[in-house]
């Protein structure tokens, strides 16, 4: 018998489902079977965004249990790759405590339909908006999920778009977590719900990467004050942040810094006044 349950997985288009795929994952967690799900419908343009498909693929933990409300973890991958990622990291972040979802990028980064990047224009972020929406929303419905355990984070250009999201509709999410993704830079329109929010937030940083310069570094965290979000920043050894390391962080911070406060805030732990016994 192996030791661990299969973590369950898989792929749905929110147009056709009959037509979900699903396929090995390949190198740094890019599947290249999303052809096979496209095949049937119109030809996906190389770089068009608007005629991106919302598809998003699921992860269960093993032993899945319906009595007990998970935290959701919703993963933007990083450019040139696409939401079967999701399926690669969760194993090395956490295979029990968490289910979670694959948001394919907004525009097409192949002829085929494989790869998948994040387009920062004012479209294409409202549409990404909206798939991710939908995605949290039925992954909620669907599953086991805690509503205010709602994590959104990213590798690279999808940490940037994770945290851009998360400042768009901070009610919506619980924290948000870049992986080696700068902060989003422009307007902020919701400023003042921002700095009620105070939302958390976890930067994980190669110390090695181009973009981890003491002036990149600086910007951000000038963004971070801006809204007054509460932020965490770790760095790690090397160009890249994606390993096991980092990943294994992700579950611990998680599960300190969200699900242990919002099980602080529970009305199951709430207590009431009682008077002073004189015995």
């Amino acid at each position: 018998m192996d030791r661990f349950e299969k973590p369950m997985s898989w792929n749905i288009s929110s147009y056709d489902e009959q037509n979900s795929d699903q396929g090995p994952s390949h190198e740094h967690g890019c599947d290249q079977s999303g052809a096979d799900a496209t095949s049937t419908r119109p030809h996906l343009g190389f770089g068009t965004w608007d005629q991106v498909r919302s598809q998003r693929s699921f992860f269960l933990p093993v032993h899945y249990t319906p009595s007990y409300q998970y935290p959701l973890v919703v993963w933007l991958h990083s450019d040139g790759c696409n939401e079967h990622q999701v399926d690669q990291i969760m194993p090395h972040i956490s295979l029990r405590n968490h289910v979670a979802v694959g948001v394919r990028g907004n525009r097409a980064a192949d002829s085929s339909g494989h790869r998948f990047d994040w387009h920062d224009s004012p479209a294409a972020i409202g549409i990404a908006h909206d798939n991710i929406a939908d995605a949290a929303d039925e992954a909620c419905d669907r599953f086991s999920v805690h509503s205010n355990r709602i994590v959104l984070a990213g590798y690279g250009s999808g940490g940037t778009m994770a945290m851009r999201i998360a400042m768009r509709d901070p009610r919506r999410f619980a924290a948000a977590i870049s992986v080696g993704g700068r902060m989003p830079q422009g307007a902020i329109r919701n400023l003042n719900q921002l700095r009620n929010r105070r939302l958390p937030m976890l930067w994980q940083w190669g110390a090695k990467n181009q973009n981890y310069t003491n002036a990149g570094l600086k910007t951000d965290c000038q963004v971070a004050m801006a809204i007054g979000a509460n932020v965490e920043i770790r760095q790690y050894p090397g160009e890249d942040e994606m390993d096991t390391v980092v990943l294994a962080d992700i579950d611990r911070w998680i599960m300190g810094h969200v699900v242990s406060n919002t099980a602080a805030a529970d009305e199951r732990w709430a207590t009431s006044p009682t008077e002073y016994s004189a015995n």
